[in-house]
């Protein structure tokens, strides 16, 4: 006997409320544009309007709230969504205060903007000199925010790794009502339901790191990546695989690791160990060829003791 089975394309289904979202339209940013990302995108439909507003309020924004982001993007003069540069409070201890200041790297070198004209006129007649800004080398951990924007960037980037043409398909198949194969994981990241989901965080390179890639010929500075790794799996005689999946994120040098179906990162820790600290993240074809720490003094280094 042959089976078929009907798939529905005419209305769209958001992947985490299982709502009819046909008529949304707002394009979902697996990473928020505020840390620069421009191309890890869903397609309108895929992620609900309503479910895109609450990611974008209740995660997005209080991560990046966090003093470290913050910072980050502040010292690596990310734009903000309305392409505006981060404040960042700084302590000018000379005239006992504290103000918001904006940094931007130019020709001239790197120019300070500040609101505050009583601290403009003491800059000016050279009556304070020193300026002091926190020093933040990673988001706090554990975190549950962060735990909770892991565990959304890792299921859209399930559907997005399956490939445009196949975005359907997967959502019939594998994410949509009927099925949900990624269900705890799902409802974790969008209503905050069951255990927290663990997640391994250290920094395996510097920021303002360089890399050259032989099979591109070019060199460029990684602001954020990601991919899912395989630990291990197990083939049936019945033809099933059971896989041990992992989704590995960077951003700007820290790498973030969880899995995708169990809230234990305990497996993850152990390979760590077994591959004396190696990525899943590791390029054959990427070798560092510079680091734009040794001419700005305020990107964090990897081997710099400051950070610790």
């Amino acid at each position: 006997a042959n089976f078929y089975i009907k798939l529905n394309f005419d209305v769209m289904e958001c992947i985490f409320c299982h709502k009819d979202s046909s008529s949304s339209k707002s394009i979902e940013h697996i990473i928020p544009e505020s840390l620069g990302n421009k191309h890890h995108v869903l397609l309108a439909g895929y992620v609900c309007d309503e479910c895109n507003h609450y990611f974008a309020i209740k995660i997005e924004k209080e991560l990046l709230a966090q003093p470290y982001f913050i910072s980050m993007r502040f010292r690596n003069e990310i734009l903000t969504k309305k392409g505006k540069l981060v404040k960042e409070k700084m302590i000018f201890p000379d005239a006992l205060k504290s103000c918001e200041v904006t940094m931007q790297t130019t020709n001239d070198g790197l120019i300070a903007s500040l609101e505050d004209k009583e601290l403009y006129r003491l800059i000016k007649s050279g009556k304070t000199r020193t300026m002091i800004a926190p020093y933040i080398p990673a988001p706090e951990s554990p975190n549950t925010i962060m735990s909770r924007f892991l565990t959304k960037c890792a299921y859209e980037y399930f559907l997005y790794n399956m490939g445009e043409d196949k975005y359907n398909l997967c959502v019939q198949e594998l994410l949509g009502s009927e099925v949900d194969i990624l269900k705890d994981l799902r409802e974790y990241a969008r209503y905050g339901k069951g255990k927290y989901w663990q997640y391994n965080q250290r920094r395996i390179y510097s920021e303002g790191d360089c890399f050259f890639n032989q099979n591109e010929n070019s060199i460029y500075e990684i602001l954020h990546e990601m991919k899912f790794f395989v630990k291990e799996y197990k083939r049936y005689p019945n033809g099933y695989v059971e896989a041990e999946i992992y989704f590995i994120m960077s951003i700007a040098g820290i790498e973030y690791a969880i899995c995708i179906s169990d809230p234990d990162i305990s497996e993850y820790q152990k390979w760590l160990e077994e591959y004396e600290g190696d990525s899943p993240l590791t390029d054959d074809a990427e070798t560092f060829s510079f680091a734009l720490s040794d001419m700005n003094p305020i990107l964090i280094k990897k081997d710099d003791n400051r950070i610790y």
